[in-house]
């Protein structure tokens, strides 16, 4: 698919050098605007993969074009031209949301490629994202898998490489962080996706009725058993079974399952016959499942049988600009459904405090959070006091001069916990891909300062990514911008 580009400039001349230059390119589909009105206009009618904006432009200016497109599509990746003069202008814009900028001149427009290429590669990436969620999100509505930051990105990879089998997957991690729509992603991009996915929720069972439950009953096996029951497990022959909140189960029921899940059959309550049956177990826990073993409460051996392929999922609070990106979702999503509420949006404050909150409830709490916004909201703007956010915050406040995009990524990095060590609960014994003998250099002899392995870490990145800053980023596990103040403070060449 071509990506579509928008060139923005009042300014023919360096308008069609621009287009030009684009066009050389075949995958490049090139429209050129010279008023920012027309630009506006044309994005009610199509939305490009890129737009390149000129700062100064009579009538409305770069930035004021920015701060609308931005509000209708926060998503965009904007680009802003600037002359050489108004490089405080460029800060001005890349804090309302511009994904980066270029100055004019001749040599400048050599940066132009690699600049709309690493953009480009942002649009590959999304649109790779997409695929994978997207049979989710059209059977299940809008709440699809939604994330670009590197936990996310690992968690897409687990995925893509759950579908190449069929074994038990364990999916960990916190209330409302959407562990059933990573299993419901690896249903249907499996090739069980024709069959059913059927879902137990552990927690919400009563203890007595759970037997019948996962493997049904016949008819007068107890009192109020007035007809026969087809359990859980046989309604998900040749599909898939939800096991939710799995630490919940009390142990003679584990029993129960263990032997269910090594002989691939059951007996209904109360019956005799034995009925095999086909179906791929997905659990889910937010409890730690290891801890729950050493102290007598999950029997090991179900623990190795279900856990043969866990994928952890990160809090929201760990995701950066993820955040953004789901406010803004649920933000979308909300007024399409309601349009008496079209044109409302998130101030630039609403936006720090959402970067800034803690979110101890994850996604589900932000959804709500979002939605009572809408509600609550006076004025199109959605301001700090509707998103009545009372609880913990991440860090305090941040430089008033850093960028969205760089406060996410702070916040970010603040929360990141300590890699776990070969040998402890939660760890996976492998390094990060770019830390192994990156920071360290091999030489176990030499002692280096912090920040010089800093260096060495961000220079042997930045190297075996072939310049390439957003995958030198990604494997770093930092953000885009950070990633270039590194490269500028080191002094390495771009």
């Amino acid at each position: 698919m071509p990506y579509r580009i928008f060139v923005v400039d009042d300014d023919r001349h360096y308008a069609r050098m621009m287009s030009y230059r684009l066009d050389k390119n075949p995958d490049y589909r090139v429209k050129v605007f010279h008023h920012g009105e027309e630009v506006l206009a044309q994005l009610e009618e199509e939305q490009p993969d890129l737009i390149l904006l000129d700062i100064m432009m009579p009538g409305l200016d770069g930035i004021e074009v920015l701060r609308r497109v931005m509000a209708r599509y926060p998503d965009m990746l904007v680009v802003m031209v600037s002359a050489q003069g108004v490089i405080d202008t460029a800060v001005e814009a890349m804090k309302l949301g511009a994904y980066d900028y270029i100055t004019k001149g001749q040599d400048d427009l050599l940066k132009l490629d690699k600049v709309v290429q690493n953009a480009l590669e942002k649009v590959n990436m999304r649109r790779e994202l997409e695929t994978l969620r997207g049979e989710v999100t059209r059977r299940y509505g809008p709440d699809g898998l939604i994330g670009e930051s590197p936990p996310m990105q690992r968690v897409y990879r687990l995925i893509q490489k759950a579908l190449r089998g069929d074994i038990p997957v364990a999916i960990q991690g916190e209330s409302g962080t959407g562990k059933e729509l990573v299993a419901k992603a690896i249903h249907y991009g499996s090739s069980r996706k024709h069959g059913p996915f059927v879902v137990v929720n552990c927690a919400a069972i009563p203890r007595e009725l759970m037997e019948s439950e996962f493997f049904g009953h016949e008819k007068g096996s107890f009192t109020g058993a007035h007809s026969r029951k087809i359990g859980k497990f046989e309604q998900a022959d040749g599909g898939t079974i939800f096991l939710d909140e799995i630490g919940e189960l009390d142990l003679d029921l584990q029993a129960k399952l263990l032997r269910a899940l090594q002989e691939g059959e059951i007996q209904r309550v109360g019956g005799n016959e034995t009925i095999a049956f086909d179906a791929r177990v997905i659990s889910a826990t937010n409890r730690n499942v290891v801890e729950m073993i050493r102290a007598g409460k999950f029997r090991e051996d179900l623990y190795y049988r279900l856990f043969q392929f866990p994928i952890p999922l990160p809090p929201l609070r760990e995701r950066g600009q993820d955040i953004l990106l789901l406010a803004n979702y649920f933000l979308r999503e909300y007024t399409k459904a309601h349009p008496e509420f079209k044109g409302k949006r998130l101030s630039l404050e609403a936006r720090r405090a959402i970067l800034e909150y803690a979110w101890p409830g994850n996604v589900r709490e932000l959804k709500s959070a979002v939605e009572r916004a809408i509600l609550l909201s006076d004025e199109d703007e959605i301001r700090v006091e509707d998103l009545m956010l009372a609880g913990e915050r991440v860090i305090a406040p941040w430089n008033e001069r850093m960028t969205l995009a760089e406060a996410a990524e702070h916040n970010f990095a603040q929360v990141q916990p300590r890699a776990p060590s070969e040998g402890t609960p939660g760890g996976d014994g492998e390094a990060h891909p770019m830390v192994s003998g990156i920071a360290l250099g091999h030489d176990e002899e030499e002692i280096v300062s912090l920040e010089e392995l800093k260096r060495r870490a961000v220079e042997r990145a930045y190297r075996l990514c072939d310049g390439n800053v957003d995958r030198a980023a990604v494997e770093l596990g930092i953000g885009r911008a950070t990633m270039y103040r590194l490269l500028k403070k080191y002094e390495i060449t771009t």
